[in-house]
């Protein structure tokens, strides 16, 4: 159907320029036969005008029109100029020749034939890229969607690989922890048991979501470091602001975890070196700080954690994670998303 309208427009446009040029040309005295002539003489060269339709179809789809748009262009410039010259003057040669009798020989020596058919050539040109730069920048437009669509594919590819990460990291440290209470404090070890079925509960809840509301995140953190005070035997605090904005306000599911999880990695914690960790809120972000102790010889890294997150967030959200090292402070700036 789009090409049939196409069609009718070449069609129609011929038709009416040929009606001109005869006029301009001495054509007063209109015949019913030089009417007929002029109507089959616009469908003839309209129609073979038109046909270079199908030539730059076939050019745009044999060429990647989005990694090299120029050059496709200049090639269906150059080809649709050759066809269209050729066609214009092949049909006013056999059209004077058979239709006015007019010798070969006489018909390329006519200035006015060569006047006409060069002006087709022009408006010919004309009719095409007005039909073409609508074909081409679609042709543009659905290379560019289906590039970005295949790109966000790979992205939530990535996601969900990074998201599998979080499972066996949390496992290891817990089993970790689990495995040192057993041989000092068996009861300390139930307890820490009965917690990590809640927490684990909520790992397997959650870890499938791109997003979670921020008021979930905070208190599965609260729940988490009760779980850690049993291990660190209460040798850090954990301060958490309350959270006043919406409810659709999100964050990167398991994200306060790992940060916490972070912490206790890479400080060493006792009673004479207590860490004291915040949760608040600044701007368009959560803020997880602490101070630090004497740093911790971490002799096996799983490369998850800050990473993890970081790498998550770059494919969620425009923003980017902060973060800030000093002397005495280690934070980290996670940006809160918000979902309609």
């Amino acid at each position: 159907m789009k090409h049939l309208k196409n069609l009718v427009i070449v069609l129609a446009v011929s038709i009416t320029i040929t009606f001109i040029f005869s006029a301009s040309m001495g054509g007063d005295n209109f015949s019913i036969k030089e009417f007929f002539l002029n109507v089959i003489y616009g469908i003839v060269i309209g129609g073979s005008i038109s046909l270079s339709g199908f030539l730059s179809h076939f050019i745009i789809n044999r060429l990647n029109v989005e990694s090299n748009p120029l050059r496709t262009y200049i090639i269906l410039l150059t080809a649709v100029f050759m066809y269209i010259t050729i066609d214009v003057f092949i049909v006013n040669g056999l059209w004077y020749r058979f239709v006015y009798h007019i010798p070969f020989e006489r018909i390329f020596l006519s200035t006015s034939i060569i006047i006409t058919s060069i002006i087709t050539i022009f408006i010919g040109l004309i009719i095409f890229f007005i039909i073409l730069s609508k074909i081409y920048m679609q042709k543009f437009i659905t290379a560019q969607r289906e590039t970005q669509q295949a790109i966000k594919e790979a992205e939530l590819a990535k996601f969900e690989t990074l998201k599998a990460q979080i499972n066996p990291h949390f496992l290891f440290n817990s089993l970790n922890a689990l495995s040192t209470l057993i041989h000092i404090d068996t009861n300390k070890a139930d307890e820490f048991v009965s917690k990590l079925s809640g927490i684990y509960r909520y790992v397997l809840n959650h870890q499938d979501a791109d997003m979670v509301a921020v008021e979930k995140e905070l208190a599965f953190a609260e729940d988490f470091a009760d779980l850690q005070a049993i291990r660190f035997n209460q040798n850090f605090t954990l301060t958490i602001q309350k959270f006043e904005g919406s409810e659709n306000t999100m964050i990167i599911p398991l994200s306060l975890q790992l940060l916490l999880e972070n912490v206790f990695k890479h400080n060493i914690i006792s009673q004479n070196k207590k860490v004291h960790i915040s949760i608040s809120f600044e701007d368009k972000y959560l803020v997880v700080s602490n101070n630090k102790t004497m740093t911790k010889e971490v002799k096996t890294s799983h490369a998850v954690g800050l990473s993890n997150i970081m790498n998550r967030y770059a494919v969620v959200s425009d923003q980017q994670c902060v973060v800030e090292d000093t002397n005495d402070y280690f934070t980290v700036k996670i940006p809160l998303v918000h979902v309609d």
